[in-house]
């Protein structure tokens, strides 16, 4: 049986402790967290101020349930041999600000794979050992599951993506939530995140940054809503299954956040981006464009991810920009619609943070959508 360092907080006198534990084997089907420790301790100051790398450590309590709350750690994040510095180094940054930004949330874990193979199925391994160590997962049905390539959403999936950049030379990328919820955590995984080593001219850092930032706000959107059962949840968060909300907001704050904070002056990259903007400008075109020649007459709410779905992301973009200027605060989805999402549903919160209903948002937008693009700019940010 193999330990994992388990760091545990109490708040005894402002101490901090570490427990080692160790766990048995289980099936990963539970609806709720079933982590167990044992005796064997070991006393240790409690990482609260950078993102955990280490998949054998543990920077928060495995025993107890913290979804939906606020918690006192950071992100996860956990990369396989083959990547550099420099992405670990960003990937570190991008969750630690995004966590800033959008609250601390978790346990987040961040699995990040490049392009070897060798290196990716090491990862996987690691990533299995975990879940078998807490109790969460036989170690040999994860290895089966994370390492066939055709298998949804499977960790050798990302890797492929990073082996068919290098191969092609031609960029591509993937990230996303992959769920966690039976285990308590947020899984996510990510294929090579390359502009951090500036593999292509014209894909600054920036890009991946963003992306980053993107899928934690997938993070703060499923905590609001995190214990629900999966039906409940998925109907509160997009409701039949639109997207535009789910991955506009996601996409939406992205941007907003990265360019205020290089504009502030707390980020600093070496290339320039553009401004916010340029961005949005580029996302009305292509989200125009997909609409026209992929779904032509239909409107925000029906895109979802099996119909026009990256006008889901680029329009939604826009959607979520034109409630966040209609109510002159950048911040809304944070300070009222998600924090009132479970308890009031997607159309109560909807209303109490705009102030009005979502048919009416729809023709509103509709009519917005056909202004020249120079007056749909003056709603967004100068940053």
């Amino acid at each position: 049986m193999k330990y994992f360092k388990h760091l545990l907080l109490l708040s005894i006198l402002c101490s901090i402790v570490l427990f080692i534990n160790c766990g048995e084997d289980e099936d990963p089907v539970a609806d709720t967290p079933t982590n167990t420790t044992d005796d064997n301790t070991e006393f240790k100051a409690l990482n609260l101020t950078e993102v955990t790398n280490n998949p054998e450590e543990f920077n928060y309590d495995i025993t107890k349930d913290y979804t939906e709350k606020i918690v006192p750690f950071y992100p996860n994040a956990f990369f396989a041999s083959d990547l550099s510095d420099n992405v670990i180094n960003g990937v570190n940054l991008a969750l630690k600000t995004a966590a800033d930004e959008f609250g601390k949330y978790g346990p987040v874990e961040y699995w990040v794979f490049g392009a070897d193979k060798q290196a990716a199925l090491d990862l996987i391994n690691k990533f299995c050992e975990r879940r078998e160590d807490l109790n969460q997962w036989n170690l040999s049905d994860c290895l089966s599951r994370e390492t066939d390539e055709t298998a949804d959403h499977s960790m050798i999936a990302y890797q492929k993506i990073g082996e068919n950049v290098i191969l092609s030379n031609q960029p591509q990328g993937s990230a996303g939530h992959n769920g966690g919820f039976q285990w308590g955590i947020h899984k996510l995984s990510s294929s090579y995140p390359f502009s951090f080593d500036n593999l292509f001219e014209g894909i600054p850092p920036q890009d991946d940054f963003k992306t980053v930032l993107h899928e934690y706000f997938h993070v703060y959107q499923l905590s609001s809503v995190y214990n629900l059962e999966r039906e409940e949840r998925e109907n509160k968060i997009k409701p039949g299954e639109t997207i535009w909300m789910m991955e506009g907001a996601a996409e939406y704050m992205a941007n907003y956040t990265l360019f205020k904070l290089i504009d502030n002056g707390t980020l600093d990259f070496e290339k320039s981006w553009g401004t916010l903007r340029e961005k949005m400008q580029n996302k009305m075109n292509n989200g125009k464009f997909v609409k026209e020649e992929s779904c032509p007459n239909s409107k925000l709410n029906e895109f979802t991810y099996q119909f026009c779905n990256q006008a889901g992301y680029e329009l939604g973009a826009w959607g979520v920009a034109y409630l966040t200027n209609k109510v002159n605060n950048q911040n809304i989805l944070l300070d009222t619609f998600y924090p009132n999402l479970k308890e009031l549903g997607f159309e109560g919160a909807f209303n109490l943070a705009f102030g009005f209903t979502t048919e009416e948002f729809y023709e509103e937008f509709e009519e917005f959508l056909q202004l020249p693009i120079e007056q749909q700019l003056e709603i967004i940010p100068d940053i």
